[in-house]
Formats: structure tokens, C-alpha cells, sequence
């Protein structure tokens, strides 16, 4: 990936080295939160005075606290305004104290990141927004959001794509993008059931159904899921040719009773369908059919005839991804956090440091 020199010259102002600048960055945007191994990988080395006098620095600094997990692990928070602020990420939550099951997600998805450094990422909300809706005249509206509630009534902020799971393009797409193909991940621990990974293939159904192709990669650190991930990946998105258009015929018929004005005709079912419908349906393509069916209408041709002209399949390509690590310390519960600033923190850091390298075999 590509960082922008200014970021890396404003981190390095706040007293970091170019490769800890790096690290910082992709902490900050992907994770904030990462354990010293993960530094050891950036860095590609297995242990040395380095990783001890950046996590000191950074704890010294203000910009770092760490916790201590099972086995003696160190887990740190990057959680300084002043860090977030450099790289213009002051709105990322990744700064906030979050759950053990949070943690653990975020350190799963910087480890693939690390595993990705010459990716594409699209990094932030704004600029995924904005790659949905100007690649694919993307609704806001289908996009996976959640609604924060404000102090004042009526006063709720929507966000989107709030979970931070890694998007991005296609190293195989064109220069100018024409032809980008989006690649989602999702990060998943094996202390949870498949249940949460169904419900978020749910919340980005409707995105992903009016893509033209798209590529989802199920990671974790074990095997075991990746065959009913798949599975449950395939029932989803990949419909038969024959299925699709009768469901987008349907939807073409209770649209049309609805512009008419007949809404007396339709049920609260086919409501439902006809709201489905329209978050699905309304690509480029389909649209067009669904004029020229209205244009061809007086002769009496069902849907279905104007439909079976056009190529509709929808490519949708499911990978899967072995992480090196499940962080079993998230499996124990952990002690409190140790301090961030003083003799106190710097005593820590090194305990914890040299716990790392001792109970590495626990990760």
C-alpha cells in the first residue's frame, strides 16, 4: 500500500523512526491495537532492543497503553488523538477502549494486513463511500451502516461500514479503475459461531448484489469453518441464471403495479419484496430492461422475455485465508491495564516484552 509522504513526515515529527512511523500508520488505520510480535513481523525480526524502545517511546509519548492478557501477553491501545490527528483519522474509533472480542478481532485483521502490505486498501469510510458510489453509482442507501444515536432527539449520525473489516481493489484492474473488482474480508475468531460471519454477509448483501463482480475472502486461523463458510457464501450469492430473473421479474411487476398506483394490489409481502427489490435492482442494466419491458408492454410480453436477452449473472468469488495466530490470550480472562506514562509503564513494557518472547508459542 501507499502512504502518503506528508503522513509519514507528520508521524515521524512526533519523534517516530520511518519503519515505526509505517507501523504506526497501519495500526492506526486498520487495527489500533497490536501486540509486539506483530511489530516483530512488520520489522521482520524475532527479537531485539528495537521493539522495546519504540513501545517505551510511544508509552513515554502519551500515545500508546497497554494491557496485560493471559500468559503475561502485552496488548497495546494506540489511542492518542495527536497520533490520529497526523494521519487525518481524528473520527477512526480504532483509538477507543473496546471489548476482549473487539480486540481480538482487530489484531486479526492487522495481521492481515501485514500479510497484504502491497495491497490497495480502501482505508477509510469516506473514501469507500465514495469508491462504491462513483465506481457503481452506489446508493448510500444499500451501504452497511449502523445509526449512532446523539444527545439531542432526532439528532443520530448514520456510519458506514463501521465494523473496519479490510476492502479493497484488485490488483488485476485497470489503471483507471473501469474495470476494479472489489475484494471484501472478513476476520473471523474461533470463539464465535458462524452465526455473527452469516449476519454480516446479511448486512452486505444488497451491496454486493449490485455489484458486477466481487471477490470475498473468509479468514481465520484455523480451518475448520472455511468448508460452511463456503457453503453458506454459495446458497447466498450464487443464484442460477433462471432464478435471478424470476425474482427480478417479480419485482418488475409489483414496481409497475406500484407506479401505477395500485397499491391496493399488493400485499405487505410484496411491499417487502418491492423495497428488497429496489435496493437490489436498480443497477444500469437492469433498469434498461425494465424501461424497454414497460415500452414493449401493450404487446403483451412478460418480463421474462426481455430479461432472457440480457447476460445477468453476477461473478461472486469466495476465497478463504489462514491467519498465523487466534490470540488464545483473549480465551483466558486478562488483568487490568497497566499504566501509560511513568517508571511504572517503562517496568511493564519490558516485563511484557520478554513474556512475548517466552510464551510466543501461545499465540
Amino acid at each position: 500500500m501507499t502512504i502518503r509522504a506528508e503522513y509519514l513526515a507528520a508521524l515521524c515529527d512526533l519523534g517516530y523512526t520511518e519503519q515505526e512511523a509505517r507501523f504506526v500508520y497501519l495500526v492506526a488505520t486498520h487495527s489500533g491495537y497490536f501486540t509486539l510480535q506483530q511489530y516483530l513481523d512488520f520489522t521482520d525480526t524475532t527479537k531485539g532492543w528495537s521493539v522495546h524502545e519504540f513501545t517505551s517511546k510511544s508509552i513515554r509519548l502519551g500515545h500508546l497503553r497497554a494491557m496485560t492478557c493471559a500468559y503475561r501477553t502485552a496488548v497495546y491501545n494506540l489511542f492518542s488523538r495527536k497520533v490520529y490527528g497526523a494521519i487525518d483519522r481524528e473520527n477512526l474509533r480504532n483509538r477507543r477502549r473496546l471489548s476482549a472480542e473487539l480486540i481480538r478481532i482487530r489484531l486479526l485483521i492487522l495481521d492481515f494486513v501485514l500479510a497484504h502490505p502491497d495491497l490497495e486498501y480502501l482505508e477509510t469510510e469516506a473514501e469507500k463511500v465514495a469508491y462504491f458510489k462513483e465506481k457503481f453509482d452506489t446508493p448510500q442507501a444499500v451501504l452497511p451502516g449502523r445509526t449512532y444515536e446523539g444527545i439531542k432527539a432526532n439528532a443520530g449520525t448514520k456510519r458506514y461500514f463501521v465494523d473496519r473489516f479490510p476492502i479493497y481493489v484488485s490488483p488485476q484492474s485497470t489503471p483507471t479503475g473501469a474495470n476494479s473488482t472489489p475484494i471484501f474480508v472478513y476476520c473471523d475468531t474461533p470463539s464465535r459461531s458462524l452465526l455473527a460471519y452469516k449476519t454480516h454477509l446479511r448486512n452486505y448483501e444488497n451491496l454486493l448484489r449490485r455489484l458486477p463482480a466481487f471477490e470475498f475472502v473468509y479468514a481465520a486461523a484455523t480451518p475448520r469453518r472455511f468448508s460452511s463458510a463456503e457453503r453458506f457464501f454459495r446458497n447466498l450469492f450464487e443464484e442460477s441464471g433462471a432464478a435471478e430473473r424470476r425474482s427480478i421479474a417479480r419485482y418488475f411487476r409489483l414496481r409497475r403495479l406500484w407506479e401505477e398506483e395500485k397499491h391496493h394490489l399488493l400485499t405487505r409481502l410484496d411491499r417487502d419484496l418491492l423495497r428488497l427489490g429496489n435496493q437490489r435492482y436498480r443497477d444500469e442494466q437492469t433498469e434498461s430492461a425494465y424501461q424497454q419491458w414497460l415500452s414493449e408492454e401493450p404487446k403483451h410480453q412478460p418480463p421474462e422475455t426481455v430479461l432472457s436477452r440480457l447476460p445477468l449473472a453476477r461473478k461472486a468469488t469466495f476465497r478463504t485465508h489462514l491467519l498465523p495466530r487466534d490470540y488464545q490470550i483473549f480465551d483466558v480472562e486478562f488483568g487490568a491495564e497497566s499504566g501509560t506514562v511513568g517508571p511504572g509503564a517503562r517496568s511493564a513494557s519490558r516485563s511484557d516484552s520478554r513474556s512475548v518472547k517466552e510464551k510466543a508459542n501461545h499465540f
